[in-house]
């Protein structure tokens, strides 16, 4: 979608009374990733998931509820300018856990993504040319005990992203029995297929509701099943896919009326 030029009018609800992201931000080694999707051509949005190599996965981190900041402010001279944002939050206590965190990801390049309670789409901080690094500050006191974390791009490049895809992470949302012809949606994220003696069919998508998006993970071991073009999954061109190990199907749900979904894909991989 490219960017057409129009009028920013007043956003509905309360928009400027603060974020409210969830209590964990997700990030993602540069190294471990497979692929990296490209934004659209207005610059904003990431509709694609991020793909990750065979094994690998991203990693979640804890923050206290209410001291996430994310900032994104633009600098450079007339005709060199853009953006470095920065996502900063606080993690409780000093445990091991978090020591050794600090300790090996630090120098590390990475991207961040962070999920809201609301709902609203995720916003990705980095790109794989352009990445964030740790930096952190601990307080250990008789009023504090944690440490202030800030992930920020390396240099300034692009503004904050709108990511729509999903977070692979070494727990899926939800496995899939072998010889399912079904998937019931448990939540947004990824569905890891399982592999049987026999090829199967996945031809629906039981639950769910308008805009949830779902990537189905190919499987590990065992015949692959495979997804078709139906009547409730539409694939684009109406090429089915195969749940190969690696492979990767993401789909949106669009509001049909009458309670009905149609599931629609929005990616795969390998293309």
């Amino acid at each position: 979608m490219t960017y057409v030029k129009a009028n920013i009018r007043k956003p509905s609800g309360m928009p400027g009374k603060g974020i409210n992201p969830k209590d964990a931000i997700v990030i993602y080694d540069v190294d471990d990733i497979a692929s990296f999707p490209q934004r659209n051509a207005a610059g904003v949005v990431i509709e694609d998931d991020i793909v990750m190599k065979a094994g690998k996965y991203a990693v979640q981190v804890y923050l206290t509820p209410g001291t996430a900041q994310i900032q994104s402010n633009s600098e450079g001279d007339a005709d060199a300018q853009g953006y470095r944002p920065q996502v900063l939050f606080s993690h409780p206590g000093n445990s091991q856990e978090i020591r050794e965190f600090k300790q090996n990801w630090l120098g590390k390049n990475v991207i961040v993504v962070v999920r809201y309670c609301n709902g609203e789409p995720a916003d990705l901080i980095g790109s794989p040319c352009n990445p964030c690094q740790l930096a952190v500050e601990y307080t250990g006191s008789n009023e504090a005990n944690a440490s202030q974390m800030t992930f920020a791009q390396v240099s300034k490049g692009d503004d904050i992203a709108i990511y729509r895809g999903t977070d692979t992470l070494e727990v899926p949302v939800s496995v899939v029995a072998a010889a399912s012809t079904s998937v019931t949606f448990a939540g947004e994220g990824q569905y890891q297929l399982t592999g049987g003696d026999a090829a199967a069919a996945v031809n629906a998508i039981e639950g769910g509701s308008h805009g949830k998006v779902i990537t189905l993970m190919g499987v590990t071991s065992g015949t692959a099943p495979t997804v078709a073009s139906g009547s409730q999954i539409l694939l684009k061109g109406g090429v089915a896919w195969s749940a190969q190990p690696g492979a990767q199907l993401t789909l949106r749900a669009y509001d049909a009326g009458g309670d009905a979904l149609k599931w629609i894909e929005q990616s795969r991989w390998p293309a």
